[in-house]
């Protein structure tokens, strides 16, 4: 029992500012002073714990004052924005402070938490603290962004041209693979996934794996860094000493026909020549006569060159030579203007093993990469 002004009021044990209330810790307490506040007057009622509530308060407010972030749940709104209560103050965001941009359905944000800055703080009339979520969410953008651009300067100055860098897989799509390099995003285009050439990046590349690429291109103005996965694979040249050698028979397929011979895909990425001379015993005015794009064949190799990249190719000489396999003698108008014609004598047969000479525009021996270029 307290007293007060001649009378005994008594203090609530829920209004004591303790955690578990016990009597006989109170006991111990008879005679020392405690301050109170006087909550309610008819009847009087005090309070020790709303004391130290309001202190928090207080220092909560100062806090808030000196610009810390702070809390509240939205409760409810008016035309003006969207209010909310933190203690015995009123919290009060106006709409254009919600965040960047024009509001329209304020009603979206009531029961949602807001994290707010303060703007003013009123005690005159009532307690009311205006306050901004919107400063609060560009200063994070504007830090991010910072980052972002502190982040992408130190990726350009340590990245470099033919520098090889590992990279994880992180999405495709139907021209490419975007690969997180140091957290940067980099191209890998589908055109360099592979020396042959792929219908679908997911054919060389698989989404979350780590590979090592090489980079080809950057662009710092553009935000911009293309990378190869190919340039560091052995190109199918690279290998077909290890595998072909001339007298070798290969199974292939004609992917080409030109007047003066056809093209043969002996594997992805690696073309032979079959010269018209080469294809039949018997003389052909032309390729199409006797081969089909598409159609598949059996070849020797009459030379390679993988440094040059061409391959020769010889179709009869792998078919038993007939009988009379001279060529047809063709005529020609004697040269004395009178309209006679004489024979040609018939030209020697080389030796099947033997590579005819050809030069049909200078084209002698080329491969199809150069040939498809100067055609195309």
């Amino acid at each position: 029992m307290l007293p007060l002004a001649k009378k005994d009021v008594i203090l609530d044990k829920e209004e004591v500012d303790c955690e578990v209330y016990n009597k006989d810790d109170f006991n111990a307490k008879l005679g020392e002073e405690i301050e109170l506040m006087v909550v309610a007057v008819n009847p009087v009622k005090l309070s020790q714990k709303q004391i130290k509530q309001i202190k928090e308060e207080e220092a909560a407010i100062a806090e808030i004052q000196s610009g810390k972030e702070f809390e509240v749940v939205c409760s409810g709104f008016n035309k003006g924005g969207l209010t909310a209560e933190l203690g015995s103050y009123t919290v009060f965001v106006p709409a254009r402070e919600i965040r960047s941009g024009y509001v329209k359905e304020l009603d979206k944000y009531v029961g949602k938490k807001l994290r707010l800055k303060v703007i003013e703080i009123k005690t005159e009339r009532r307690k009311e603290i205006i306050a901004s979520q919107r400063v609060i969410i560009e200063e994070e953008r504007a830090a991010k962004e910072a980052a972002r651009a502190a982040k992408e300067a130190e990726f350009f100055a340590s990245i470099h041209v033919d520098d090889v860098v590992e990279g994880k897989v992180e999405r495709v799509t139907a021209f490419g693979a975007f690969v997180s390099v140091n957290g940067f995003d980099c191209l890998a285009h589908i055109s360099d996934l592979s020396w042959t050439g792929v219908k679908a990046v997911t054919d060389v590349l698989e989404i979350g794996k780590k590979y090592e690429f090489k980079v080809l291109k950057i662009d710092e103005e553009a935000k911009k860094v293309s990378i190869g996965y190919k340039q560091l694979q052995a190109q199918p040249w690279d290998l077909a000493a290890e595998k072909y050698a001339e007298g070798d028979v290969i199974h292939g397929k004609v992917v080409r026909i030109v007047p003066f011979g056809a093209f043969v895909e002996v594997e992805k990425g690696i073309d032979g020549l079959v010269h018209v001379s080469q294809i039949s015993h018997e003389f052909l005015e032309n390729p199409t006569t006797a081969l089909t794009i598409g159609q598949e064949i059996d070849a020797k190799i009459l030379k390679l060159d993988c440094v040059e990249k061409k391959m020769t190719l010889s179709i009869k000489a792998l078919e038993p030579k007939p009988e009379n396999a001279e060529r047809k003698p063709r005529v020609a108008k004697a040269e004395d203007g009178e309209g006679k014609e004489k024979t040609r004598k018939p030209r020697a047969q080389k030796p099947v093993d033997e590579v005819t000479e050809w030069n049909e525009g200078n084209l002698g021996g080329v491969s199809i990469a150069d040939l498809l270029n100067k055609n195309s």
